[in-house]
């Protein structure tokens, strides 16, 4: 067991096997269907299809007690300490939650609240367990995922999200989150339009760049395998990834959500 774990919430969509081959503990996003709790893992394909033919959805942030808990577990496991990374504070509780959490947590707990959200996250996480496993010391991986975290960039659609978090303005209008908040970027009339948007911003780097390109329901995966073949073709773009919007996330985006995270190579 690794000295020091890094922790975070099902938000940040980390795939199994990062978690499994970097020791991720990872505290899961409460979700309800018409007030119903999930119990276990949901299928992201049946979460998108009940939530697309209308079933109320609805997420809730891990609680301090829950929190408590994976600390306990840890330190139980012979963890010495924990680097507990998650969302953007100015958007939700959870890094709060872990912070009160950890004031009582019998190992050292140091909370880091990230400047980005979703998969922007489960890079920040994956960059500070991958150079922990290099040798790195905590705190040193800290400052790679906080310089990660504030240089990563977005672009995204919404088409149809539940109100809340996620502004829509008009469907595949293409947004962008930063500095703590949803904004449009351009306004689109078709799927096809917002993917030449999506390319044509994400473009716009000077330096070679990494790119992760992720869709939510199956009938975007189309889309999005659009925008990556796109952006594979140019020079500006060293290496790109796939993934899965899942339910913590595209409760709040809605099931025909797809877009792309980038980032300095």
């Amino acid at each position: 067991m690794s000295r020091v774990v890094v922790c975070t919430d099902s938000s940040a969509l980390l795939s199994a096997h990062d978690v499994a081959r970097l020791g991720i503990e990872v505290v899961p996003i409460a979700l309800t269907l018409d007030g119903e709790p999930v119990r276990g893992d949901l299928d992201a394909d049946e979460f998108y299809a009940r939530m697309a033919a209308g079933v109320s959805v609805a997420t809730s942030q891990p609680s301090p007690m829950e929190f408590a808990a994976a600390y306990a577990a840890l330190a139980a496991r012979g963890v010495q300490s924990v680097l507990s990374i998650h969302l953007d504070e100015r958007v939700s509780g959870t890094a709060a939650s872990a912070a009160s959490a950890a004031r009582d947590a019998t190992i050292p707990v140091r909370v880091v609240a990230i400047e980005t959200v979703s998969f922007g996250v489960g890079l920040c996480v994956r960059t500070a367990a991958e150079a922990m496993a290099a040798g790195a010391t905590a705190r040193a991986a800290e400052t790679l995922a906080r310089t990660l975290g504030s240089t990563v960039r977005n672009v995204f659609v919404a088409p149809g999200a539940p109100a809340g978090r996620v502004s829509q303005p008009a469907d595949w209008t293409v947004l962008t989150f930063a500095a703590g908040e949803t904004r449009p970027l351009a306004a689109c009339e078709s799927i096809t339009d917002a993917v030449e948007v999506m390319v044509e911003h994400i473009l716009k780097a000077v330096a070679p760049i990494r790119v992760a390109v992720g869709h939510a329901a199956a009938a975007t995966e189309p889309a999005a395998t659009d925008l990556a073949a796109a952006l594979a073709e140019s020079d500006v773009v060293a290496e790109l990834e796939r993934y899965r919007v899942g339910p913590p996330v595209g409760a709040h985006s809605g099931p025909l959500s797809f877009g792309a995270f980038w980032w300095p190579e």
